[in-house]
């Protein structure tokens, strides 16, 4: 036998992935060409010697066999199917538990040795019934075994047999099938208790020859070997009849155990599709960010409806064009090819402005027999071989259109992938149709609050223009910390709003000419929670109403009203704090003049670490000494 334990993988036209559809389509025999007696055997012989290390046989199964349950039942049924790719890989993870490179010949000998390969047992017992006609009958066996080889028998007398195992094109192979083999025949003999054969392999297909070719030889008694034929040919038919009758079984249970594989594979489909469906939902609910939520949710109609791209087109503000909202899918700059895109709503014969008036989904499944205009650009550009367009409609009507391709010509859009698509294209719909009632009744709120600010700010002259600096020098901030650009929008609204609790503090003390008593200081302490009362039915500032409770607490944990210490601050309210206390002192009062800007920064430096975070500090005193903030503040105190 030539010695090699390298794998040579044979993928000719069919690789891995395209044997074991992601996309779940129809199996049929021609992807499942290995009985899982073969997979039994692998199992049952680890699990003999590493039974420790028996989950490690099913490590990194390609899909579908990755998410289907009780893998381990449905590889060890000798009445399933699998691909031979499927066992190539469970060879290759043999080896690696066992740390043994001819692993495949000793699995392949103790399944015959073990009485556990049955059925190969009966292929030797009706080879020696007809030696005449043993070619035949070993390839309409092996058949039933499997569909990656024809086995002829060149030659074969008492004792002796040449076998050449043909390897069918368009198999995954490996030379571990070559060793199972092998190890099949050299443990034969053993079936009646004589010595195990030597297997000569003197041509290898794995090795380059066309074929692999094996010299088998074994123990033949005298006499023994003789009345072993005899009893065998009296019993012939009853034998042949018995095991015809066991291949149409088989045969049965295999189509009918391949209708539920199918069946079991669709199932897991539309499940992978609903929950899909549900977490764009949860996503849609979850959150207020239109690009996240366009992200997200077309990401996922990409994954998981097997599209190649898909384009969002959203109508203009003045209704007159559909515009380029978000694509995935493709190269970045072929994406970039579409943010330009527009189509006027007057250009009738366009599809997508058909979808949008018509308010009904379209599907193309073949576009070069749909008589489009070729110098589209999607079209032109992304040449998609179906296609499929959905209306996004909300109350007041159209709003855009939602379209995704394929590329491959072989795996069309389908009616079922136009409905799911549908769906998508409604949660689309209801998230910008609510995205923007809450940016209506965020204005709404905003301005009802702003008008508060100014009706605080009013009330004492000398504090005028106080909200807008501290906005400005917060926001300045969160960009110096490197803050998300979500973060330091709602640190602008906060700064602007930060004291907007003072409107329920009597005026006398908010215009106080002298410095406050400690009972009217008391009062003024309370606006931080007046104020994150007011802004609590604001739905949209819910999670952010610590800007202005916490704007006063200090690093030291002396500030109020609930004395936070260092990090238990959010960092917001420790901007803000900052902020407030910066324009506070450069503020003039009626018992005091402002600091100059250069004197004001100095104490905030001078209380880094007790009253203030360090850190944001750092932040502020690069903003000061950069001359920017500076500049800014002189011109908004005129």
């Amino acid at each position: 036998m030539k010695n090699s334990t390298d794998i040579t993988y044979r993928y000719y036209h069919i690789n891995i992935e395209k044997k074991v559809s992601p996309e779940f389509r129809e199996f049929n025999k021609e992807y499942n060409d290995e009985s899982c007696i073969n997979c039994k055997a692998i199992f049952d012989y680890i699990k003999r010697y590493k039974p420790a290390k028996l989950d490690l046989l099913f490590e990194d199964l390609p899909p579908p066999y990755d998410k289907i349950p009780n893998i381990e039942e449905l590889l060890t049924d000798e009445n399933n199917w699998v691909s031979s790719a499927l066992v190539a890989l469970l060879f290759e993870n043999a080896k690696k538990i066992l740390n043994d490179p001819l692993a495949a010949f000793k699995i392949g000998y103790e399944s015959i040795e073990k009485r556990e390969f049955g059925y190969m047992q009966k292929l030797f017992l009706r080879s020696l019934s007809r030696p005449g006609a043993i070619l035949e009958k070993i390839n309409h066996l092996n058949m039933k075994l499997n569909n990656t080889k024809i086995v002829e028998t060149v030659y074969h007398s008492p004792g002796k047999a040449v076998l050449e195992l043909h390897w069918r094109e368009g198999c995954v192979l490996s030379k571990d099938f070559c060793l199972f083999n092998q190890g099949i025949y050299s443990a034969i003999p053993t079936i009646w208790n004589l010595p195990p054969s030597v297997v000569e392999e003197t041509a290898c297909y794995f090795e380059g020859d066309p074929y692999c070719r094996y010299k088998i030889t074994w123990e033949s008694k005298k006499g023994w070997f003789h009345k072993l034929l005899y009893n065998i040919s009296t019993r012939k038919s009853m034998l042949l009849e018995a095991l015809d009758q066991i291949e149409k079984d088989k045969l049965l249970l295999k189509r009918k155990y391949q209708e539920v594989h199918n069946l079991n594979l669709q199932l897991f489909d539309r499940i992978e599709k609903l929950k899909a469906l549900n977490s764009t939902s949860n996503y849609l609910v979850s959150t207020q960010d239109l690009h996240k939520l366009f992200d997200y949710t077309m990401k996922t109609i990409v994954r998981i409806l097997k599209f190649d791209r898909a384009i969002l087109m959203l109508m203009d503000e003045e209704k007159k064009s559909l515009v380029y909202g978000y694509a995935v899918g493709g190269r970045d700059e072929d994406i970039a090819k579409l943010r330009n895109y527009r189509i006027p709503i007057e250009r009738e014969h366009n599809i997508m402005v058909r979808v949008l008036k018509r308010k009904r989904p379209v599907l193309i499944k073949d576009v070069e027999k749909a008589h489009l205009n070729p110098r589209n650009l999607i079209i032109s550009e992304f040449k998609p071989t179906s296609f499929s367009i959905c209306p996004l409609i909300t109350k007041e009507g159209a709003i855009g259109v939602l379209g995704a391709d394929r590329r491959n010509s072989d795996y069309r859009i389908t009616e079922e992938d136009m409905d799911l698509l549908s769906i998508f294209a409604n949660n689309i719909a209801v998230a910008i149709q609510r995205a923007k009632m809450d940016e209506e009744l965020k204005s709404s709120y905003l301005s009802a609050v702003f008008a508060l600010v100014r009706a605080i700010e009013n009330k004492d002259p000398y504090t005028k223009g106080h909200s807008e600096r501290v906005s400005f020098i917060s926001e300045k901030l969160g960009i110096q910390l490197g803050l998300p650009l979500e973060e330091i929008e709602f640190l602008k609204i906060g700064g602007i709003l930060h004291d907007v609790g003072k409107i329920g503090i009597p005026e006398s003390i908010v215009k106080s000419p002298k410095k406050l008593s400690a009972a009217e200081y008391r009062i003024i302490k309370s606006h931080p929670e007046k104020g994150a009362e007011i802004l609590e039915p604001i739905r949209f500032f819910k999670n952010h109403l610590y800007l202005i409770r916490n704007h006063h607490e200090r690093y030291d944990g002396k500030g109020y009203p609930d004395s936070l210490r260092g990090d238990e601050i959010p960092l917001g309210a420790q901007i803000i704090a900052i902020a407030d206390t910066f324009d506070a002192m450069i503020s003039r009062r009626p018992y005091r003049r402002g600091l100059p800007l250069r004197q004001a920064a100095r104490e905030i430096y001078r209380n880094a670490g007790t009253q203030f975070s360090e850190r944001v500090v750092s932040a502020f005193k690069v903003l000061f000494e950069g001359e920017i903030l500076k500049n800014k503040l002189q011109y908004l105190k005129k």
